[in-house]
């Protein structure tokens, strides 16, 4: 009984200490103080490949001749060598855009032309018949292939509200676009294609001579009166790119913009041909000299958030340095910022992971410097700024004293000591039981010797 009675406690003071010594330890667009004409339009820093304004950027609108862009891509996606190659003019073009009152250039009815001029014709000139040429020859005889061709390059570079069903951009009702389509077929021209850049940004150009034409038949100029020193609407910051103007879709424009090392690229659509009055406007020019100067006045590259930034603390337990931890941004964050915004006054927004938390809100050390416990973000006008992680600004080591003591507490206080207590002193008390019924029966068994030994000496 005394060996089975050690051995119980033994292994209950086992279970008290076992594991103690261990504990168990995770941009912004901005508002122009000018009116804007244009229905829609998006704005993009360069340097910084984020959008600085957006109006209306979802909503389908029609894209006119800034469809010409998506027709160069193609066309020069298909041919290598623009200045050696020639395509002969069909008469199913000229068919197609009789009595439409398109823009043209002046070629003819089998007139064979270099790719190139055809390239210039299109996007300077803004020829109608020079789409209709690249599209018949580079879609093997056949337009619609080429159309086909223009809404799988669509789908390949992101449009989700784009559709074409010709290579000119004359309106059909389901030739149609958006702002934010529009900037991204822009920007992937520019980023991709440096001789359509070349091109578009080209103020004049000296058509050569053909079989039909002689030298010095055409000398074009971009459609863009914003590019041309020798116009009322030069404006010396501009750079190209595309025109687009129907009755259906009003005054469009794609065109990039650069001044003191800020580059800028922007497109607006749906801007009115005429006033009340019925006479001709052309707003669409004051709305991208209008969004310029705000944007090189006004915008700038400016750190909104500096790393280290102490925006929470969490309580630590079993910490041996501190009992508390500083939560701070993990990094910096800049970004193109409108001067007349105090980022001071940014909404801010704490959001502390609670699968790295205690159920009382709190974390075990160790902790290390760095970890990161959740995130900080700003915001304007409900519009989100920019997000950082939160991190530990210091190490908090573990003390092992207090997290042994606190493992042994709540062993103790824990069901299966208490009842290893019970079963103990269950065992003790049977034990006594057992001792003191031993005692009684060896005290009979003397009583008996002695009376036995007593008769002995009677007889």
């Amino acid at each position: 009984m005394r060996r089975f009675l050690a051995a119980l406690w033994t292994a209950a003071f086992a279970l008290m200490i076992i594991n103690v010594s261990a504990p168990d330890t995770s941009a912004i667009t901005f508002m122009p103080d000018q009116t804007i004409t244009s229905e829609a339009a998006v704005m993009v820093n360069l340097d910084k490949d984020v959008v600085v304004y957006a109006k209306n950027a979802d909503k389908k609108m029609y894209p006119a001749s800034l469809t010409k862009i998506m027709t160069a891509m193609v066309v020069l996606d298909n041919v290598s060598d623009i200045e050696n190659t020639t395509f002969e003019a069909p008469l199913v073009v000229f068919d197609e855009l009789y009595g439409q009152g398109a823009s043209a250039v002046g070629l003819e009815n089998g007139e064979i032309t270099t790719v190139k001029d055809l390239l210039y014709s299109l996007m300077l000139k803004s020829a109608c018949e020079s789409a209709g040429i690249l599209a018949y020859n580079v879609g093997g005889s056949s337009i619609a292939n080429f159309v086909d061709m223009m809404n799988e390059k669509a789908k390949a570079i992101g449009c989700t509200g784009t559709h074409f069903v010709n290579p000119h951009g004359l309106y059909d009702d389901n030739q149609f676009t958006n702002a934010n389509d529009m900037m991204r077929i822009f920007r992937y021209a520019y980023d991709h294609y440096p001789v359509l850049v070349e091109i578009a940004t080209t103020v004049d150009y000296e058509m050569q001579p053909t079989n039909m034409h002689g030298e010095g038949w055409a000398h074009i100029y971009h459609t863009n009166s914003m590019i041309n020193p020798s116009s009322y609407e030069y404006y010396p910051y501009v750079k190209g790119f595309k025109t687009g103007t129907l009755d259906e879709s009003g005054r469009n424009l794609a065109t990039l913009g650069s001044k003191d090392g800020n580059n800028y690229m922007l497109v607006t659509l749906g801007s009115p041909i005429r006033d009340e009055e019925g006479n001709a406007v052309y707003n669409h020019y004051e709305d991208h000299r209008k969004l310029y100067d705000w944007a090189f006045e006004h915008l700038e590259y400016k750190q909104i958030l500096s790393p280290g930034k102490e925006v929470a603390e969490l309580q630590v337990r079993f910490g041996e340095n501190s009992d508390f931890v500083r939560l701070v941004t993990g990094t910096d964050y800049s970004c193109i910022w409108l001067d007349s915004i105090d980022p001071a006054t940014l909404r801010e927004h704490v959001e502390i992971d609670e699968s790295k938390l205690n159920e009382d809100g709190t974390i075990t050390a160790p902790v290390k410097k760095g970890t990161a416990f959740g995130e900080y973000s700003l915001t304007l006008y409900d519009e989100e700024v920019c997000t950082v992680e939160l991190v530990a600004q210091e190490d908090v080591s573990l003390s092992a004293t207090e997290a042994n003591i606190d493992k042994a507490k709540r062993f103790v206080s824990s069901g299966f000591f208490l009842a290893a207590v019970g079963i103990a002193v269950l065992l003790i008390f049977l034990y006594i039981v057992l001792v003191a019924a031993s005692r009684k029966k060896k005290k009979k068994r003397k009583r008996k010797i002695k009376r036995v030994s007593s008769d002995r000496r009677n007889f």
